[in-house]
């Protein structure tokens, strides 16, 4: 038995039914999984309708409420709700294949070294976009390693690493998760809150709990889902430059929460050595499109500006 977590705020309801309904029809036994969703604060609230074809099919469902807005606090109310020694997040618009349940649980009996691990995240079929847009893919849930097993155990982020989209996370790992989040006030400074914000790397605090409870985390190539991810919003020139800002941040709070405080490398702290490297990631990004060299652009004055935040930079 597996839960199958799943947390929206204010979804697009034909996406999450879609959602849903590729749940519902897995090739998995009904009695195999139980799936979790968490009403994030949206509004007009869910109704207990959306979960009626898991009811058709046999499937148990519970719906809960979570008021604190925030992905963190929606991902601990699911946690705290689930019981079983695996939880598969799902987000409110991804499409699991129907072999997705199932070639996972066969993947655990195989490895029990494993503490998480994740698969392809594809855009759906009908999705396309212009070659610039193509080196940010991986910035908005878009992956695919290839065709090649990974099992690592490294306390830094690779492909191994699971995105929170379709990531299987074992009970040791979300304890931890858990006990990470009672004892850093940092950790709600991480993950998407409503709409707006665009903070990330909230997946990250989760799956290297898995290096802490000596366990490895997996990329399987077998698993595989679409994303449908809202394109005409996140494909735009104005939000990726946001969002890799806003990931420029996030990894700074990510490193101090896993690592505890560091000195600023030499390339933030000193105005011309920033000035070389903004220069530098500038002239590399562009090879691949003139966009992307402003967003790595972008991402680096992130990073700096939470130096400057928490005092360890001179402005």
């Amino acid at each position: 038995m597996i839960d199958v977590c799943i947390c929206t705020h204010n979804p697009r309801r034909d996406v999450l039914a879609l959602t849903i309904s590729a749940l519902a029809n897995q090739n998995a036994e009904p009695n195999v999984f139980r799936v979790v969703v968490v009403d994030n604060a949206s509004s007009p609230a869910l109704s207990e309708t959306i979960l009626e074809p898991l009811a058709h099919r046999g499937i148990s469902t519970l719906l809960i409420r979570e008021s604190k807005p925030g992905l963190q606090h929606a991902r601990i109310a699911a946690t705290r709700h689930s019981s079983s020694d695996w939880v598969l997040w799902v987000d409110d618009d991804n499409e699991p294949s129907p072999d997705f349940i199932k070639n996972g649980m066969d993947f655990i009996k195989m490895h029990p070294e494993v503490g998480c691990f994740g698969g392809r995240l594809l855009l759906p079929n009908t999705a396309k976009h212009k070659k610039w847009f193509t080196p940010f893919l991986p910035f908005i849930g878009i992956r695919d390693p290839g065709n090649e097993l990974m099992i690592e155990q490294v306390d830094r982020w690779t492909d191994a690493e699971p995105a929170g989209a379709g990531a299987w996370v074992h009970r040791k790992v979300m304890d931890e998760y858990i006990r990470r989040s009672e004892a850093d006030e940092s950790f709600f400074k991480l993950g998407r809150t409503g709409t707006n914000g665009l903070a990330s790397c909230d997946d990250s605090i989760m799956m290297r709990g898995a290096i802490r409870c000596g366990m490895s985390c997996a990329y399987v190539p077998s698993l595989e889902l679409r994303h449908h991810i809202d394109f005409a919003r996140r494909s735009r020139f104005s939000y990726l430059i946001r969002l890799m800002y806003a990931y420029g941040i996030s990894h700074v709070i990510l490193e101090s929460m896993l690592n505890g405080s560091q000195d600023t490398p030499p390339c933030y702290a000193s105005k011309k050595h920033f000035l070389r490297l903004l220069l530098g990631v500038a002239k590399e990004g562009a090879q691949q499109s003139l966009a992307f060299g402003i967003g790595l652009v972008a991402y680096h004055l992130g990073v700096r500006s939470e130096y400057l935040r928490q005092g360890t930079v001179k402005k």
